[in-house]
């Protein structure tokens, strides 16, 4: 066991065979049946309208022949819907596996390959995306396309084209769904390789969703969730940490800084989760006589923003919890409510165990800087691996513990503060970032020899992207001609901002890029911006 101060968060939950969505929704059914479990901008729908409706997708689905553990591949934007068909598949042991709604090109391809899925539902408007891929699309065999309009797509001819609106539905019973039954597939960038599709339980869903009691979350409360939901932080900690809570939850299309609140006030929202770069542009936003005036006062901030105590102050905001955690391994620490500081994660659970240790797996002493790595004390907890990649799973899954890749150390009275990510690792728009996959993509430009995506300072609580590039000799093309070759083959968050070309990047004897040199000198006149479309200048940040 790690040497480290071991202050620990108790969480209280339920026993195990009722950590499933069946379970909670049927608590639900017995005891606030016509109450209202979600609204959308069009419609609202009480908990056995939900089920109900929910249930109904699932029977079309099954139909079509999607068995007990089988998975369907969703590319949709925020809706009622979206929620309907989790809600059907969780209640039958079906398997939803959301995709990001900005992949396309390799990235997509890879996902839709790796899932093992058969049927997949996509809005009609990322169509193209598909089209664009054909090639890659022999294990789909059903593609059912919401919105669709009166144009036949140019997709290969074995994939049957069905339209969500005119599905044939029928009412499907709720399945005995089991804590280790998997509920869902999400895809996570790692850092030297492609996007990697946790497999997670629904007791891991359970348990990610359900830390948010450390906001008090309760029956009263309405969730505003403007997150996209192929994010596990609007899916659970948003969605159904309100239906584990008996609460309301409202979905939005998306965020938007100037109404934000304005939504709040609509909804009466009294609950939202938050990334830090959500929570600092609304603190960026020209202040209100109205700021305090928003019903909204349980937030959760992840990572937590440098002026938390004046985001506080200017929109009334008292209860603010913080945590770390991924998707592999659920929440693992939060702060105590009202607690979170800047740079501090929280204290681990004590249904989790930790060391923070060196590249030899061995702990660090107390208060030095290692990489954290967790194991459960309970079964089904962190994810069953990646799906159909056992190779990267055998190198996060080692010696009976996950590896984080994230770099921390431990206060005296036990509270993680985080350090770094990985070297490699980007976090961007809240997305987290594979150079892997945005260096895959730079070098099959046919003038490039090879690049290093790297992290650059950025204004906001993320980083930005810098790729470092050398080209093969006598070749020549410009910042803006690579962004061109790049944007049809990587979504839009992980384009690079700043873009440098040089004569040949740093390396071991063993020929591997070396990245923390680049990191040490992110900027130079040869750095150009391609938001601001120029050259770094000699005031620039260096």
């Amino acid at each position: 066991m790690s040497s480290q101060p071991q202050h620990r968060l108790k969480v209280k939950l339920p026993p195990m065979m009722e950590r499933t969505a069946s379970s909670v929704m049927k608590s639900a059914l017995e005891s606030i049946p016509d109450k209202i479990a979600l609204r959308d901008p069009a419609r609202e729908f009480s908990y056995r309208g939900l089920v109900e409706e929910g249930l109904k997708l699932a029977g079309a689905l099954i139909d079509l022949g999607l068995n007990r553990q089988q998975t369907v591949l969703a590319m949709l934007d925020n809706s009622a819907d979206f929620v309907l068909l989790s809600t059907g598949l969780s209640l039958t042991a079906r398997i939803e596996a959301p995709v990001n709604t900005a992949y396309r090109g390799p990235l997509l391809a890879h996902v839709i390959r790796t899932s093992g899925a058969k049927i997949m539902i996509i809005e009609e408007k990322y169509l193209e995306r598909l089209i664009e891929i054909g090639n890659d699309l022999e294990t789909i065999d059903t593609l059912i396309i919401r919105g669709a309009g009166d144009k036949t797509p140019d997709l290969p001819p074995h994939i049957k084209l069905l339209d969500f609106d005119r599905l044939e539905r029928r009412p499907e019973s709720m399945d005995d769904v089991k804590p280790w039954d998997i509920i869902c597939i999400i895809y996570t960038s790692g850092t030297t390789g492609p996007s990697k599709g946790a497999l997670i339980s629904h007791a891991q869903a359970y348990s990610y969703a359900s830390i948010v009691q450390q906001e008090n979350l309760d029956s009263t409360d309405v969730s505003m969730v403007v997150l996209p939901l192929f994010h596990v932080t609007a899916k659970w900690a948003g969605i159904y940490a309100a239906f584990i809570y008996q609460a309301s939850a409202v979905i939005l299309p998306g965020f938007s800084a100037t109404t934000f609140f304005d939504s709040a006030r609509k909804y009466k929202a009294t609950s939202a989760r938050m990334l830090g770069t959500i929570a600092q542009f609304l603190l960026n936003q020209p202040e209100r006589p109205d700021d305090k005036d928003q019903p909204i006062k349980k937030v959760g901030i992840t990572p937590v923003i440098a002026d938390l105590e004046r985001f506080k102050e200017r929109f009334g905001i008292t209860g603010i919890a913080t945590g770390y955690g991924s998707t592999e391994a659920s929440v693992i620490a939060t702060a105590p409510m009202g607690k979170g500081m800047s740079g501090y994660a929280g204290y681990v659970r004590d249904d989790y165990e930790f060391r923070i240790v060196d590249e030899h797996d061995m702990d660090v002493p107390p208060g030095e800087v290692g990489e954290m790595v967790v194991r459960s004390n309970e079964p089904w907890m962190i994810m069953q691996g990646y799906v159909n990649m056992p190779e990267a799973t055998n190198k996060v899954m080692r010696n009976g513990w996950f590896h984080t890749g994230d770099l921390m150390r431990v206060s005296p009275n036990g509270q993680l503060i985080f350090c770094d990510r990985n070297n490699d690792a980007l976090r961007r728009k809240g997305e987290n970032i594979s150079s892997f996959e945005i260096e895959r993509e730079i070098n099959a430009h046919p003038a490039v020899i090879e690049s290093a995506a790297i992290k650059a300072p950025s204004n906001h609580t993320d980083d930005d992207v810098k790729a470092c590039i050398t080209l093969k000799p006598g070749q020549s093309i410009s910042p803006e001609e690579m962004i061109a070759f790049l944007k049809p083959r990587l979504p839009g968050f992980m384009l690079p901002r700043y873009v440098e070309f040089l004569d040949a990047l740093p390396k071991t004897p063993t020929e591997k890029i070396l990245k923390a040199e680049l990191r040490k000198t992110p900027f130079t006149r040869q750095t150009y911006d391609c938001e601001a479309r120029r050259y770094m200048k000699q005031n620039d940040p260096a």
